[in-house]
C-alpha cells in the first residue's frame, strides 16, 4: 500500500452523464476457485502477495481511491488527493466451511456464515462509510482445509463498465502471477499495461445535432421537474442514500440458467432459415428475442393490476407526465458497446463507461406470440436492426445531450426506473472473466453477486471446458415463478440454480 500512496499524483477527473447515471450501481462479481489438489499447500496466492498485487494495480488506476464531489455548477467529479485518499475496503479472511459445501449449495453466497455475508447485495456503490462513497470493495474468502477461494470484487459502476471491470480484474491477476514467479523468473520484465480513465476520450464524437435520436430519448434528456431538481440539490452521498432507500424492499430473486453452446447454435441455425437473404442473425439476436417473449409473457401473467389503482401509481403517473409506459408494452434496453463503434485507437484501453443503452418498445402482439422458429426469426430481425442502428452518430448526439447540463442524465435515470414493464439486458459472454487467473488456475465459476436492482438479465460466459452461456436473472419472484413454469424455456436450458 505504501508504494501506491507514494505514487499518487493529484488529479481531478470529471464524470460524464453515463457515469453519473450509473453511480447508484456497482459491478459486483464473484470468482470461485476450487483446489483440485487438496495435498497442495500453495493452492492460492498468499494474502500478502494478493493484496500487494491489488495495490500495484491501483498505481495504474488511482481513480479507485478518489472522492466523488460536486462543483459549484453541479457537475460531479472524482478528486484524487494524496493526503486524503478514499481507500478501497479490502479484506482477506478464512472461513470455517469447506468449499464443497458451497458447491452443494449452488454457490449461494447467502449460505456463507452470517459474518461473511455483509458485503453482498449492496445496492449502491461499495459502501457509504462515514459519509464517503467507497469506489471499490474487495473481499477474499479462503475456505477450510485449503479447499477453495472466493474472490469478490465490487467497483462503482460510475467509474467502470463491465468491460473495464474485467480488464482491471485480469490486470490484478496478471500482476499476482508475476509476483508468484521464482526469483529467476522475475528477471522477466514487469508486464506493462496502460489504462485510460480520462472521460474526454469520447468528447470528440459529441454533436449538438439530434436528428439521429428518437423523440423519447430527447425527452428523457431534456426533462426537468421538482424531483430532478431535488435530487441534483442533494450531495452525491445523500443522493445515493435516496436511491438505496427506494431500492431496498424491492423483492427479487437471483436465478441462473445454463444453456449449452450447441443448443444455442442449433436454435440460431433453425431461426436463421427464416431470416431475409443477406442478414445473419447472431446468437445474441436470437437469445434476446427469446428472452423478450419469455420475460414479456411472465411479466404480464404476474401483473395483477392492483398497482395501477394505487395512490403511489397515480402520483408517479402525474409527476412523470404519463411517461411510465403502457401496460401492454415491454421496454427492453440492451447495453450496446460503443468501443467497437467509435473509430478511436484508445477505446480498448478505456475502462470507464463506454456503452450505449439502446431501448426499444415491444408490443403485446410481439411478445405474446407463439414461440415458433418463424416468429422468433421475425423478432430477432427487429432486435438485430435495433442494435445495428447504434452508430457513431447516435452515440455522439446522445453523449452531447446527456452532458449538456449537469442534470441532463437525471430524468432518464429516474424516469426509466418508473417504467412498469421493462427489461435491461447486457451480454458479457465475450468478456474474459475466465482469464482471471491469480496463479492457481482459472475460476470454476463466475457469477454476479446479488443486488437490489431488479428487471435485469446478464448473459455471462461459462467455464471454457464446458462452453455455453449463463443467463442470470435479477427479477421479481412472481415473474421468476412464471419463467420456471414456461416449458419452452426450461427445455432450452440445461441447468437451473436459484437463491434469494
Amino acid at each position: 500500500m505504501d508504494s501506491f500512496v507514494s505514487s499518487v499524483a493529484p488529479q481531478t477527473i470529471y464524470l460524464d452523464g453515463m457515469d453519473n447515471s450509473n453511480l447508484a450501481h456497482c459491478v459486483s462479481i464473484c470468482y470461485w476457485y476450487e483446489n483440485d489438489n487438496r495435498n497442495s499447500d500453495s493452492f492460492f496466492a498468499p494474502a500478502e502477495t494478493l493484496e500487494c498485487a491489488f495495490y500495484k494495480t491501483m498505481e495504474e488506476l488511482p481513480i479507485l481511491a478518489g472522492h466523488i464531489k460536486t462543483d459549484s455548477t453541479g457537475h460531479m467529479f472524482v478528486k484524487i488527493d494524496k493526503d486524503d485518499l478514499n481507500m478501497p475496503i479490502y479484506t482477506d479472511v478464512c472461513c470455517d466451511m469447506d468449499y464443497s459445501t458451497m458447491v452443494k449449495n449452488g454457490f449461494n453466497v447467502y449460505k456463507l456464515p452470517m459474518d461473511l455475508r455483509e458485503d453482498f447485495g449492496v445496492p449502491a456503490p461499495p459502501g457509504l462509510i462515514g459519509g464517503q462513497i467507497k469506489l471499490a470493495r474487495i473481499r477474499i474468502i479462503r475456505f477450510r482445509n485449503n479447499s477453495g477461494v472466493l474472490v469478490y470484487a465490487s467497483i462503482a459502476h460510475g467509474i467502470v463498465d463491465g468491460y473495464g471491470y474485467t480488464q482491471i480484474m485480469n490486470r490484478w491477476a496478471e500482476i499476482s502471477r508475476w509476483m508468484l514467479q521464482s526469483q529467476d523468473a522475475k528477471a522477466t520484465p514487469f508486464p506493462v499495461r496502460q489504462f485510460l480513465y480520462d472521460r474526454s476520450i469520447h468528447n470528440n464524437y459529441h454533436s449538438d445535432k439530434t436528428d439521429a435520436l428518437e423523440p423519447g430519448v430527447i425527452d428523457a434528456l431534456t426533462t426537468r421537474n421538482a424531483l430532478t431538481r431535488w435530487l441534483m440539490w442533494l450531495s452525491p452521498s445523500s443522493r445515493l442514500r435516496a436511491f438505496k432507500a427506494i431500492s431496498v424492499g424491492i423483492a427479487h430473486t437471483c436465478s441462473f440458467f445454463y444453456i449449452s453452446a450447441k443448443t444455442m447454435e442449433d436454435l440460431r441455425a433453425r431461426v436463421q432459415k427464416h431470416a431475409p437473404s443477406g442478414v445473419r442473425l447472431s446468437i445474441n439476436d436470437v437469445l434476446t428475442a427469446y428472452l423478450i417473449i419469455v420475460v414479456g409473457q411472465a411479466k404480464e401473467k404476474a401483473n395483477t393490476g392492483w398497482w395501477k389503482k394505487s395512490a403511489a401509481f397515480l402520483a408517479i403517473r402525474k409527476l412523470s407526465g404519463n411517461r411510465i409506459g403502457k401496460p401492454k408494452e415491454l421496454i427492453s434496453t440492451t447495453a450496446t458497446s460503443a468501443r467497437s463503434r467509435l473509430n478511436h485507437p484508445d477505446c480498448e484501453k478505456y475502462v470507464g463507461n463506454l456503452y450505449f443503452g439502446k431501448s426499444e418498445t415491444y408490443s403485446q402482439n410481439e411478445f405474446k406470440q407463439e414461440l415458433t422458429d418463424k416468429a422468433l426469426s421475425d423478432l430477432a430481425l427487429k432486435v438485430h436492426q435495433v442494435i445495428s442502428s447504434v452508430n457513431e452518430q447516435v452515440i455522439g448526439q446522445f453523449g452531447f445531450l446527456q452532458n449538456k447540463e449537469p442534470d441532463s442524465f437525471m430524468w432518464s435515470l429516474v424516469g426509466y426506473a418508473w417504467k412498469r414493464n421493462k427489461l435491461v439486458m447486457t451480454n458479457q459472454s465475450r468478456f474474459d472473466h475466465y482469464g482471471v487467473d491469480f496463479g492457481a488456475g482459472i475460476p470454476k465459476i463466475v457469477r454476479h453477486a446479488p443486488h437490489a436492482f431488479t428487471d435485469t438479465v446478464y448473459v455471462m460466459p461459462v467455464h471454457p471446458a464446458t462452453g455455453g452461456y449463463l443467463i442470470e436473472f435479477k427479477i421479481a419472484p412472481k415473474i421468476e415463478a412464471n419463467i420456471i413454469r414456461d416449458s419452452r424455456w426450461m427445455k432450452l436450458v440445461d441447468r437451473y440454480d436459484n437463491y434469494i
